[in-house]
């Protein structure tokens, strides 16, 4: 269901919000990835707070299904952002993208001359091929339904009563979560390249080492500290 517009401004608000929420779910994808990675490395260091850890991780699960569950939303007559609608919104707005508004919009960049010779109105055809990626004509899409109205934004009765068969009957691999992200991070970034010239990114996440470092360093010194009070003890024995 497309979203009523009045301009290209607001086209560029949904576009930025909806970005927002799969850059976000890439970046807590990649920290738990990330995070599990380092746990054979820092063992130690993770077993002084296992509890913390592991909550943590389950919160980055929750962030990235929440966020993947609104981009690839489904709900029939309502108007909200998600990837579906927003690709419908551009087929019902295909004026935005016309040379001379593009040229509008980036009048003060020194390159719109060069940037405005490339196609930028949107194929009739890419539009229907991404329409059908983040539809139920995509198996992981239809999977991550399944997950959003039985788990996540309502709890089902066959979730509550047997948690176990449903995650194994519907299991979602981690590769599929990230071809998820990949697929919706393609999307928002192929149009606003099209609208304005610009892609979206951000740098892996990787202050989460500081804290285990520093970690490591206060077990060394505890360890060092106990090593020469044990070694103390041992002499003041053989004196005695």
């Amino acid at each position: 269901m497309k979203i009523d517009i009045t301009d290209s401004a607001q086209f560029k608000r949904l576009l930025e919000a909806l970005v927002d929420e799969i850059i976000d779910a890439r970046d807590y994808f990649r920290l738990h990835r990330d995070i599990n990675a380092t746990i054979q490395d820092y063992q130690a260091e993770f077993n002084q707070s296992a509890a913390f850890w592991t909550f943590t991780l389950n919160a980055y699960m929750d962030a990235i299904f929440l966020r993947l569950c609104k981009a690839y939303d489904l709900s029939e007559g309502n108007p909200n952002l998600s990837l579906r609608n927003f690709l419908e919104t551009i087929q019902a707005n295909l004026n935005l993208f016309d040379e001379p508004n593009f040229r509008e919009r980036l009048k003060d960049n020194p390159f719109v001359d060069s940037l405005a010779a490339d196609p930028r109105k949107p194929d009739s055809a890419q539009l229907q091929r991404d329409l059908e990626s983040v539809s139920n004509a995509n198996p992981l899409v239809r999977k991550l339904t399944i997950w959003r109205n039985k788990y996540f934004a309502h709890r089902s009765r066959s979730s509550a009563l047997d948690p176990k068969g449903f995650v194994e009957q519907n299991s979602i691999l981690f590769s599929e979560i990230k071809a998820l992200i990949d697929n919706g991070l393609r999307i928002v970034n192929f149009y606003s390249s099209l609208f304005g010239a610009t892609v979206h990114t951000s740098l892996p996440i990787k202050d989460y080492r500081y804290l285990l470092e520093a970690v490591r360093k206060d077990l060394e010194v505890r360890n060092a500290e106990f090593e020469r009070r044990t070694a103390a003890t041992k002499a003041a024995s053989g004196a005695g």
